[in-house]
């Protein structure tokens, strides 16, 4: 079972608009892909950073995003 977090991260962009990476705590993780989206505003993905890879839930509204759910991978 995941744990709920619905925490703010800082996002980065691609120049097309894609979520390639994002800042949580003082980390940085690299999205390596998308898994599944609900919707426009809702996306779990694959990451990878200093502690390992994992499954996250990340949700957008309003342009700002938050880290909802974190799985392990």
């Amino acid at each position: 079972m995941g744990q709920l977090l619905n925490e703010p991260v800082i996002a980065e962009h691609d120049p097309s608009g894609r979520l390639t990476a994002y800042r949580w705590r003082g980390d940085r993780y690299t999205v390596d892909g998308i898994l599944k989206s609900y919707g426009a505003r809702v996306y779990r993905v694959r990451v990878s950073g200093a502690d390992g890879r994992a499954i996250v839930e990340l949700g957008r509204d309003a342009g700002d995003w938050r880290l909802r759910h974190v799985f392990p991978a």
